[in-house]
């Protein structure tokens, strides 16, 4: 399941508290197993970026955005731009 998934790929993050991964849980979005790494990756990208030790729930819906607007794009998975 998603959450399942989230909970693989966030386990080593450290989140704030204001992060509610159900959200993107209960989203009706299609998300595969690699999109939710990638979203989980890129939040962690955009808190590093900001030499933050905390990924918000601002970064996981950012990544969000940019994971879907890549995958309607064709961008290929895994390229990071």
């Amino acid at each position: 399941t998603r959450r399942r998934i989230f909970q693989i790929h966030t386990s080593r993050m450290t989140l704030a508290d204001d992060v509610n991964l159900e959200e993107f849980v209960m989203t009706k979005d299609e998300f595969s197993g690699a999109d939710i790494k990638a979203i989980c990756t890129e939040a962690g990208l955009l808190a590093l970026r900001e030499r933050r030790m905390k990924v918000t729930h601002t970064d996981f819906k950012k990544a969000k955005e940019k994971v879907m607007f890549k995958k309607k794009e064709g961008v290929p998975e895994g390229l990071y731009m």
